[in-house]
């Protein structure tokens, strides 16, 4: 039985267009890009839930975790916050995002 060449070819050229494509999109995205998406999806559930908020309530921190790029941080008031952590292509890393509580206030 021959080994299948032509699979293996075919499979690893596959995974070096997908890995080519990833590699320009995650170049291409800026960091902006991507806190103001995350902030219009802050903003939206917020206003559904009958809060009025501005967009200027999100901000960005470098990420100290090896797939993370950066945790786009939401403040819904002075004691608690809501953190998404984003991934090398700009995509959330969790399902929902995180809600944090800030100590001392």
């Amino acid at each position: 039985m021959k080994f299948p060449w032509a699979i293996l070819s075919m499979l690893s050229l596959a995974a070096l267009v997908f890995g080519l494509l990833l590699g320009i999109k995650s170049i291409r995205i800026t960091e902006t890009e991507i806190i103001d998406f995350y902030a219009d999806e802050f903003v939206q559930k917020m206003n559904k839930k009958g809060v009025s908020i501005d967009r200027s309530a999100c901000y960005a921190t470098v990420s100290e975790s090896f797939w993370e790029r950066m945790i786009v941080v939401c403040d819904i008031d002075a004691s608690s916050f809501l953190e998404y952590p984003i991934g090398a292509w700009g995509q959330l890393l969790v399902k929902e995002p995180l809600i944090g509580f800030r100590e001392g206030i």
